[in-house]
């Protein structure tokens, strides 16, 4: 087990991102209260006949469909909450993007590499003890999501969603993890902190927008396999509508077990930066 993970490197790791998490964990409390408060206020606007107008502009070649294009119930609170959750849910996979590129490059500088060099433990040890410690982070970050999200149920008397709202923050975890991941293994590649964050950031940021074409219109429907965003459906949890997407899990596993080996030979065979 020594091999493999380290209980003084984990409680290091992660006691190093304490403020990092704290801070987050502000900026997305108020994001969702912000994102609950203007989602409210544009129904109010005329939000649902802009959307209607927006859609019916799409080209039924595009959109796969020969009539108009069903908008939801923008007035019923799933519907309502599960939009807002899935914004959420962009926040939270820049986070975990974040997270994984900063998680070897920042462990590279003189300080890190000396304490790591104190215990004896391995790269490969090093490397899964450090990818350990971004989950746990993760995970910490979600349990406040989750606590937020009970909180907006319970001002709202919607308790009966409770069940949904631990299930859309599962799916969180997972889809978080997927890109956790991949900007894990960017980062492994990467000389400095500062460009792993900025390609991750590509990455969160391209993924989603392909899964936003491929979601909206059927036509582009294969473009969703590029785009963990879309594997798993925070809107279709919480308002009742959710499938098991086997595929997509099954992928995002892949891709995670896919990155961490590749991430642990590359880490092996790197020089360690000494300042």
């Amino acid at each position: 087990m020594n091999d493999y993970f380290s209980m003084p490197l984990l409680g290091y790791k992660i006691k190093g991102r304490t403020k990092n998490i704290i801070i987050w964990s502000t900026i997305s409390l108020c994001l969702f209260i912000l994102i609950i408060v203007m989602f409210s206020n544009m129904l109010s606007a005329g939000l649902p006949d802009f959307i209607s107008d927006m859609l019916a502009s799409v080209p039924g070649s595009v959109s796969g469909s020969s009539g108009p294009v069903e908008t939801p119930d923008f007035k019923d609170f799933g519907v309502n909450f599960g939009l807002c959750m899935q914004l959420m849910l962009i926040v939270g996979c820049i986070y975990a993007s974040y997270l994984g590129a900063s998680a070897h490059t920042n462990g590279r500088g003189d300080s890190d590499v000396t304490f790591v060099f104190s215990l004896p433990v391995s790269r490969i040890c090093a490397v899964l003890t450090s990818y350990a410690a971004q989950l746990a982070t993760l995970f910490f970050y979600n349990v406040v999501t989750a606590l937020v999200s009970v909180a907006v149920l319970y001002a709202n008397n919607k308790m009966s969603y409770l069940g949904r709202v631990f299930l859309a923050v599962g799916a969180f975890f997972l889809i978080e993890i997927i890109y956790l991941s991949i900007s894990f293994l960017l980062a492994t590649f990467m000389n400095s902190g500062s460009q792993a964050s900025s390609i991750s950031a590509v990455v969160v940021t391209v993924t989603v927008l392909l899964g936003i074409l491929g979601s909206t219109a059927k036509a582009l429907s294969v473009l969703k396999l590029l785009s963990p965003y879309t594997y798993v459906s925070i809107f279709g949890i919480i308002t009742g509508e959710s499938r098991m997407y086997v595929v997509g899990i099954a992928a995002g596993i892949l891709i995670v077990v896919v990155s961490l080996v590749i991430s642990c030979a590359r880490y092996d065979r790197i020089d360690l930066i000494l300042d």
